[in-house]
């Protein structure tokens, strides 16, 4: 009789439903948080992230010489921009953008083409040798590796733009439709910046005067 008794109380004991609730409440919390941050997760997955590292360089401007025609040619006006430290730039992700007072050309010459004078803004799409003079290739063979990388400096002129396809735009003041060929009067202030493409961010910017350049 008394083993009996033992052997329910002790079946009580052991499937008492007091010990099986706080497990439940506890796994019916973690399976609530684990979808609470899933929910948190592919909501914010299309948020950018501000902490996000983009490139980063310093680009200094050795020196940049001109002139407008008459005094001088398109094709003598030389900006020469030197990476001095950070990342290596990839060409097709990098655009370029001057800004200062000058000149470009629209038409085509001895046919109704003629010089604009203003404020000029030339944008280098990129830095890949595509869609540039055939002088541009040569005069940077540094980038040969798709890169523009500490240590080395790019040469940029006037005439960078001539041709089909053109991957520099110019433009002076509302005219758009340039040849895509430059110069910046002599004296007067270039300002510079470096940008990631497709975001836009501002990796480098500088400025400085015009130089008046050489006849060649």
């Amino acid at each position: 009789m008394n083993q009996k008794r033992l052997f329910s109380s002790f079946l009580k004991i052991r499937f008492t439903d007091q010990g099986i609730s706080p497990v439940i409440g506890t796994l019916l919390m973690l399976v609530l948080t684990m979808l609470l941050v899933g929910v948190a997760a592919v909501s914010l997955a299309g948020i950018p992230n501000p902490l996000k590292k983009g490139l980063t360089a310093d680009v200094e401007i050795e020196f940049i010489e001109g002139g407008v025609p008459n005094e001088i040619r398109y094709r003598e006006n030389f900006i020469t921009l030197a990476h001095k430290g950070g990342d290596p730039l990839p060409l097709e992700d990098i655009q370029i953008v001057i800004d200062g007072k000058g000149s470009s050309y629209t038409g085509v010459v001895a046919h109704g083409g003629r010089i604009v004078n203003g404020d000029v803004q030339v944008t280098y799409l990129d830095l890949c040798p595509a869609g540039k003079g055939p002088h541009y290739e040569t005069r940077n063979s540094c980038i040969a590796d798709g890169y523009w990388s500490a240590g080395e400096a790019i040469v940029l002129n006037g005439d960078d733009g001539l041709g089909n396809n053109s991957t520099v735009k110019v433009q002076v003041g509302s005219t758009t439709n340039t040849s895509n060929n430059f110069g910046f009067k002599k004296g007067t202030k270039v300002n510079i910046k470096i940008l990631e493409t497709p975001s836009s961010r501002l990796i480098s910017s500088c400025n400085t005067n015009v130089m008046a350049a050489k006849k060649i």
